[in-house]
């Protein structure tokens, strides 16, 4: 009898023993600090130096330096909040640089004025280490899919939703409002589809020339509503009428476009419409394939890694 005590209790000490040995240890916290503020510091400094390079390779400059940013910051800290943080910090920072900078003149020449092209730069800084995270959490499994990391996750991506759909709302608002003024132009009314936007920017996008603003203007226009059916999704998609979900970006985008032209604000075009509607399934289709990957790499027991909550 005794022996077959001393034997469960050795096998309980040995399987505790293993069990801690997976836990990942906790860093510096002074070390994390100051990756976290360098990386904080860094982003507008790294829009400032994308102005050396032309498109495409300013926006794979940018891309690529938030992704080492982040992934730098998570192989130190083993934390997806702190990730948020200095992805979050470095969206705030960087607006405020951008308001101070345009602001001399006033609010009303700076809404009337935005540049987007500039905004465009900033908001992919902030999805590169956005990407990061989520790559990292999608794949996650063993020591890497430990709870407390994963609540790491559930905490980070709220913050960063918050602080992203402030700004993301600003700007629709900026774009579809402020800038909206009426003209004494006659209307304009394009209805034949790839006639309007789409053909004036895909062949340049197509020959690889991205000068004038050309790569933010097709892609804006393409992924303008990404976010919404992104987050749309997450609140909605589990729904029993979920369809209603798939009206939206038609109701939205067409209710854009009418008012452009009949209030003579703009130019109504089918081809904007259809980009936005195919922009808002991309957003839908993104988290489709996520959950599908997520659910594969656990094997049915883990759905979803977006939780609003």
């Amino acid at each position: 009898m005794s022996q077959g005590k001393t034997k469960s209790k050795s096998k309980g000490r040995n399987f505790k023993t293993r069990h801690t040995s997976h836990k990942i240890p906790r860093m510096n916290p002074v070390l994390i600090g100051l990756c976290f503020v360098l990386g904080i510091v860094l982003h507008p400094f790294c829009i400032e130096k994308s102005e050396l390079f032309l498109s495409p390779m300013q926006e794979t400059f940018l891309l690529t330096t938030a992704v080492g940013l982040t992934l730098l910051l998570f192989l130190m800290s083993k934390n997806h909040f702190l990730c948020t943080l200095m992805q979050a910090g470095g969206l705030l920072w960087n607006t405020a640089v951008f308001i101070i900078k345009h602001i001399a003149d006033g609010w009303d020449p700076l809404l009337k004025n935005m540049d987007y092209e500039w905004w465009f730069r900033i908001l992919l800084m902030w999805g590169g280490g956005v990407l990061v995270t989520f790559m990292i959490r999608l794949f996650a499994h063993n020591k890497w899919n430990a709870s407390h990391i994963r609540k790491t996750f559930s905490r980070g991506f709220l913050v960063s939703s918050i602080v992203f759909f402030l700004i993301y709302l600003a700007l629709l608002l900026d774009l579809f409002v402020f800038q909206r003024t009426a003209t004494e132009a006659r209307r304009s009314l394009q209805l034949i589809p790839l006639r309007g936007a789409f053909a004036t920017y895909w062949p340049h996008i197509r020959k690889g020339h991205f000068t004038d603003g050309i790569f933010v203007q097709f892609f804006g226009n393409l992924l303008i509503f990404s976010p919404l059916g992104f987050y749309l999704h997450i609140l909605w998609g589990k729904r029993g009428n979920r369809w209603i979900l798939y009206l939206i970006p038609v109701l939205l985008a067409g209710t854009i476009e009418a008012c452009q032209y009949f209030f003579n604000i703009g130019e109504c075009d089918i081809d904007d419409l259809w980009m936005n509607v195919v922009g808002f399934f991309v957003g839908i289709l993104i988290v489709k394939i996520m959950d599908a990957i997520r659910k594969t790499v656990t094997k049915g027991k883990e759905k979803t890694i977006f939780k609003l909550s």
